[in-house]
């Protein structure tokens, strides 16, 4: 008999390129996500590793080894290997060690206790994860063991808590297959479900067909979602996204003389760029508007220093995400039009009746406004004779209005969409997979469960 599961112990964990987010109990559907950790890793030099710095170790853990050692992102092409059970080691609260130190393997430190480490006793810093996929799953297993039991206080040893995880849609079968043996073996979980990103993202915008565009970090990935099921043959993907605005706002920056010669090697830093991304000051313009005089100046704070920067800038460097600079990178109306026009005809004008843009890259002001203009003159026929295939309307949808705590937070609608489907699927045993079930048939067992 599979044991039921109260919604106070439901746990969320959304993977993502730049940052992962994670929360605990799901009664209340207007709460926000309670942990949002950048999806990076510090390995802690060796001679320092018995310092007393707060890491997560590969010891007393049952480890996901790769048969290759490189951190290609061609995952598809990984296999596991099984690695015998070592005891779990507690601490005195009872949690499950995430401190105790290797000798013969890397320790980790994340989040917080990242950022605040002397450099000196980091060795380097990974990226978990590029362009969606995982580079290494030891790490990602750390990284799940340091979320589960020190941002959520959960002890692994008796966890009780069934997980739903929600993944980037560019992972493989054999992705989904690792994770679900991290799950059960490396953080205990009793059940779980794994889901597609896309698709929560339309269940928290209130849908269950559409075009869903997430702006990530480094990836921008538009996934037609028709009837609750992503088309995967049909998902366009470009590198242009977050990391690309903050590389090209460096550069207008770096070119504008009057902002270079505010510092003092007249050399604009990365984390200036990155900072000014991110205060909001950047905008998206509609074509036609008036453009910002070079002449105009911004201030912004930085680094106790009061700075100022060009309004012309602030305007440029956003538009990359509509119109590439690069010949080689697609134009974003071009990916959209590409991915629904790879479903079935009698869907399409579905899928243009139902938008959604999400992801931490869709918060400059105009974006959406910039879309729409694009979309609408490259798109919609420009005489009153449509084809059956065609769309006489675009719509762009966005959280629900009930949903009062999620204002200012529409990018996050995949999250909200995990959490909806998890007070539903987390408490029925037709859509989850149980501790029982994975024992008797493995990691595969994960794909014959869906919502």
């Amino acid at each position: 008999m599979v044991a039921m599961h109260r919604e106070e112990s439901f746990v969320i964990i959304e993977l993502g390129s730049y940052m992962t987010k994670a929360m605990q109990d799901v009664t209340d559907v207007n709460k926000l996500p309670t942990v949002s950790i950048r999806s990076r890793a510090g390995i802690i030099k060796h001679e320092e590793a018995t310092e007393g710095i707060p890491a997560v170790s590969n010891d007393n853990q049952t480890p996901v080894e790769l048969k290759d050692a490189s951190t290609s992102i061609d995952s598809a092409t990984r296999e596991l290997v099984e690695v015998p059970q070592a005891d779990e080691s507690k601490t005195e609260t009872g949690l499950t060690s995430d401190s105790e130190q290797d000798s013969n393997g890397p320790n980790y430190v994340f989040g917080s206790a990242l950022e605040d480490a002397d450099a000196n006793t980091i060795d380097s810093t990974v990226e978990i994860m590029t362009n969606g996929f995982v580079n290494d799953w030891d790490v990602l297993s750390a990284f799940l063991r340091h979320i589960v039991t020190k941002e959520l206080g959960i002890r692994i040893s008796d966890n009780t808590s069934a997980f739903l995880f929600s993944i980037p849609v560019q992972w493989p079968k054999s992705d989904m297959e690792n994770l679900a043996q991290i799950a059960f073996e490396d953080i205990n979980a009793p059940t779980i479900m794994i889901m597609e990103q896309p698709l929560l993202a339309a269940y928290g915008n209130g849908g269950v067909t559409g075009i869903v565009i997430d702006m990530g970090h480094d990836t921008t990935t538009v996934t037609p979602v028709v009837d609750s099921a992503v088309q995967n043959s049909s998902i366009a993907q470009t590198a242009v996204s977050g990391a690309a605005v903050t590389t090209r706002l460096r550069e207008l920056l770096q070119a504008d003389t009057e902002t270079r010669e505010q510092f003092d090697d007249a050399s604009v830093p990365l984390a200036f760029a990155v900072a000014l991304k991110e205060s909001g000051l950047c905008a998206i313009q509609l074509p036609g508007s008036d453009a910002a005089d070079s002449s105009e100046r911004q201030s912004f704070e930085f680094g106790g220093k009061s700075y100022t920067v060009s309004k012309d800038v602030l305007a440029r460097a956003p538009d990359i995400l509509v119109q590439p600079t690069q010949a080689s990178a697609s134009v974003l109306t071009a990916l959209v039009r590409q991915a629904v026009l790879g479903c079935d005809t009698d869907k399409r004008a579905a899928l243009w009746e139902n938008i959604h843009i999400v992801g931490g890259s869709t918060q400059f002001s105009g974006l959406r406004e910039r879309l729409q203009f694009e979309l609408e003159n490259t798109v919609l026929p420009a005489s009153n004779i449509f084809a059956l295939s065609q769309t006489r309307d675009m719509r762009f949808h966005t959280l629900p209005e009930y949903f009062v705590g999620w204002r200012g937070h529409a990018h996050w609608a995949a999250f909200l969409g995990a959490c909806l489907v998890a007070k539903v699927a987390l408490a029925d045993a037709r859509h989850f997979v149980s501790r029982a079930e994975y024992n008797d048939s493995g990691p595969s067992i994960i794909h014959t469960k869906s919502f």
